[in-house]
């Protein structure tokens, strides 16, 4: 149970620094008109639902898509209904992934595109959203992979251990 608090704990602080901490740190990319969007949290929602199935990772998702939305975002639901839907279908693959470091890498890179066009999607479809595709594919989505990606290698195997050992305590 501590270790799930931890977890926890981990993620609210990522939320945090996703909004504040690194985006001063990243605001240099914008002379490039490149937008370097910081999902850690996504990132690591992706993790949890490899790990700790397809339940958690649906619980996990809406709840912190929820408050993406509510913090961040200019529409409730948004982040709340892709985020939920990113963990329980990653969720779904769980058992055959988890093994290979290699696989969950590549689960993480196509989940993270799909988080992005799902919401980019979504926003079109509410006109909150006015990028054409090709844009938002060259200069928001491929920059914004490179950063998660390069997350995602760093914290692979913490997140593996740390979800390893949440996993054997709920059984």
């Amino acid at each position: 149970m501590k270790t799930r608090f931890l977890f926890i704990l981990t993620i609210l602080i990522l939320f945090v620094l996703e909004g504040t901490v690194v985006q001063v740190i990243l605001s240099g990319w914008s002379d490039l008109h490149l937008a370097m969007v910081p999902r850690f949290v996504v990132v690591i929602l992706i993790f949890a639902a490899l790990f700790l199935g397809r339940v958690q990772g649906l619980i996990l998702g809406l709840s912190f898509g929820l408050l993406y939305d509510t913090v961040y975002g200019s529409v409730i639901g948004v982040y709340g209904f892709t985020m939920a839907l990113i963990g329980y279908f990653t969720g779904l693959v769980f058992k055959i992934f988890k093994q290979n470091i290699f696989l969950i890498l590549i689960t993480v890179l196509v989940a993270l595109v799909t988080f992005e066009f799902m919401v980019y999607g979504l926003f079109l479809l509410i006109s909150v959203a006015y990028l054409p595709v090709e844009t938002f594919l060259f200069e928001k989505v491929l920059p914004s992979l490179i950063l998660n990606m390069i997350f995602a290698l760093l914290v692979a195997y913490p997140a593996r251990r740390i979800l390893v050992e949440i996993e054997q305590e709920e059984n």
